[in-house]
């Protein structure tokens, strides 16, 4: 029985349905398919601003870098939103902090940039662009050789205080100023 009364129902439902234009009063003067067809229209509209739409990507922006004395520096960087990999190269900690912060050993991969080199280890890109900024006719930054080994001094709230680089003239040191930029010394 409950099958008999479940089968009758639907069909009775669908005639509700189908009826239901002839009841609004509005209407009186469309003929019947025209007010099937507004109802049908209107039912669209509305299943057309409740469906749900994929979110865009943000575009990517190319990053300024300026330019020192005149000259462009060229420097690779994509900003993606993967999630962090474990860091491909190696991190050590160097034993001795100094009082601006501690400084770790990164060793640079194959094909591996600076920009790259932050991005795998979730440190802030901006401030590769701010050393790029004083980083001299000889290049240390853009120049980073397979197996070469970067040093960086982080403070206690994970801000970037210092790198060093071996450059083609020694040693090259960048230090972050009290105004957020970085000043490259030897």
């Amino acid at each position: 029985m409950p099958k008999a009364s479940s089968g009758k129902r639907l069909p009775h439902f669908f005639s509700q349905l189908w009826q239901l234009p002839d009841s609004i009063r509005w209407m009186d003067p469309l003929p019947p398919f025209h007010r099937r067809g507004i109802i049908f229209i209107i039912a669209m509209v509305l299943l057309v601003f409740l469906w749900p739409s994929p979110t865009p990507e943000p575009p990517l922006r190319p990053v300024n870098t300026g330019s020192t004395g005149g000259t462009d520096l060229p420097l690779q960087a994509e900003i993606t939103d993967r999630p962090a990999q474990s860091p491909p190269a190696a991190q050590q900690p160097v034993a001795s902090p100094d009082s601006q912060g501690q400084w770790r050993s990164y060793q640079i991969a194959s094909g591996q940039t600076l920009a790259q080199l932050f991005r795998d280890n979730n440190l802030p890109v901006n401030d590769v662009f701010a050393m790029a900024q004083v980083e001299g006719t000889d290049k240390p930054l853009s120049n980073l050789q397979t197996g070469q080994r970067v040093k960086i001094r982080q403070n206690m709230q994970g801000i970037i205080t210092g790198l060093t680089v071996d450059g083609s003239s020694g040693q090259v040191l960048f230090t972050r100023q009290p105004d957020g930029t970085f000043l490259r010394a030897q």
